[in-house]
């Protein structure tokens, strides 16, 4: 990372976020091989026409890295806010190139809530891992929070299911320098997207469910 850093640095600073992505994956390409990682599709629908929403599974700190790898580009991620505290990769969230969100406050949700209806306005796909965390058993999932389907219900756009299969044994939870690391393949599936035209709030909790099954089965 530390090459690119100041490259970044002055991307960032001059909002030049679709140079950042593209940067961002470049990296992502040398890096991943250097690591022993490779990434393979398994499984790939069209996308849907941007904007739309995209929602992984959570089992590892590296699903970040696999997203920038693979992720169709123009989006924004949405993150918990103590990224904003972290170094070297708060850059990406306090530039204002990502949505931080406070769970644990009901105005700080409704304001991230606001900002990323904005950005769905302006045209970015979102990526939101509807699970807002990391289950100790990875890859068991956790119950998937409303907010995803929330969003892509108001604004009646696409939901992309997608699974990481790998992921978790890549880099396991823990503590900061406490995770172990391992070379590996990193197995991606894109789902087939979900339409949200014509649903309505009420529509939410089976929509819910039906994306949890989907990113479900291929890890069961």
């Amino acid at each position: 990372m530390i090459p690119f850093y100041p490259i970044f640095w002055v991307l960032l600073k001059l909002k030049k976020f679709k140079t950042v992505l593209a940067l961002e994956n470049f990296w992502t390409r040398i890096f991943l091989p250097l690591a022993g990682i490779f990434t393979t599709i398994q499984q790939k629908h069209d996308f849907p026409k941007a904007p739309f929403i995209i929602c992984p599974n959570h089992s590892s700190y590296f699903d970040i890295f696999a997203s920038l790898r693979v992720m169709p580009r123009f989006y924004s991620f949405l993150g918990k806010a103590e990224l904003q505290h972290w170094p070297i990769f708060n850059i990406f969230f306090n530039s204002g190139m990502n949505i931080l969100v406070n769970r644990e406050n009901k105005f700080g949700a409704a304001q991230a809530f606001k900002k990323s209806l904005k950005a769905i306005d302006d045209g970015k796909s979102l990526i939101i891992f509807p699970e807002a965390g990391i289950h100790s058993e990875a890859p068991k999932l956790l119950p998937f929070k409303d907010g995803a389907f929330a969003l892509a219900i108001k604004k009646q756009i696409p939901i992309q299911p997608v699974t990481f299969l790998d992921n978790y044994k890549i880099l396991k939870t823990g503590g900061f320098f406490k995770s172990r690391a391992l070379p590996g393949e990193c197995r991606v599936i894109f789902h087939k997207p979900i339409e949200t035209k014509g649903l309505t709030q009420a529509d939410l909790v089976n929509l819910r469910q039906q994306v949890f099954g989907i990113i479900q089965k291929p890890l069961l």
